[in-house]
């Protein structure tokens, strides 16, 4: 499957790539599957990467498991890959300021990860604050002066990924085209059910 995506990735024009996780529906007499509250079943998860509706990699996780953790290994494949892509769209399981910042940096894409309604604008996440500590690590080379992305770049590297996680989610959350960037993440319930029903890797039994 590695080897597939890899190709994949080389050869699609395809720019946008999303990850989201699906039920695994299990009997109700598994004793070893978790009962998840939200599809009110016991399950486990798969976590399906794709490159427009193309899928490229999976991982398999329990049915109570939080998503959020789980995209490390997929973005780590994803550096293996070579994927070039402008977005990565995923669902609100995955929020975490460090996934906004790997997205960033490790795929030199946009994070268009959902966030909640009740989630604010992070002062530590703003450009004051991250011209603030860019300037504070002038002893090793920072400097107001770097352009923006730089800046995020050196901040990222020098121990302050969570403020570069903040400032992304901030332009999300002020960015009037987020809600149409996002809405591209919208296939994927059709086409994980599709897989499911033409590959059957449900864990019944």
């Amino acid at each position: 499957m590695f080897r597939i995506g890899k190709k994949i990735a080389r050869i699609t024009k395809i720019r946008d790539l999303k990850t989201d996780s699906t039920p695994l529906e299990a009997s109700r007499y598994d004793r070893y599957a978790d009962y998840n509250p939200h599809y009110k079943c016991k399950m486990d998860k798969a976590h399906i990467t794709m490159i427009g509706t193309l899928p490229i990699y999976m991982t398999h996780t329990k049915g109570a498991a939080n998503d959020s953790p789980e995209l490390k290994k997929h973005i780590d494949v994803l550096v293996k890959m070579g994927v070039d892509i402008d977005t990565y769209a995923l669902d609100g399981g995955y929020d975490s300021f460090n996934n906004h910042a790997d997205v960033w940096y490790k795929l030199k894409a946009k994070p268009v990860i959902a966030y909640s309604s009740d989630s604010k604008v992070q002062n530590e996440g703003t450009m004051k604050r991250i011209d603030h500590w860019v300037n504070k690590m002038w002893k090793i080379v920072g400097s107001i002066h770097m352009k923006y992305e730089k800046k995020l770049r050196f901040l990222y590297e020098n121990g302050r990924k969570k403020q570069i996680g903040m400032h992304l989610r901030n332009e999300n959350i002020e960015d009037e085209g987020f809600e149409e960037e996002y809405s591209k993440r919208a296939e994927c319930e059709r086409i994980h059910k599709n897989i499911k029903w033409t590959v059957k890797f449900d864990v019944r039994g």
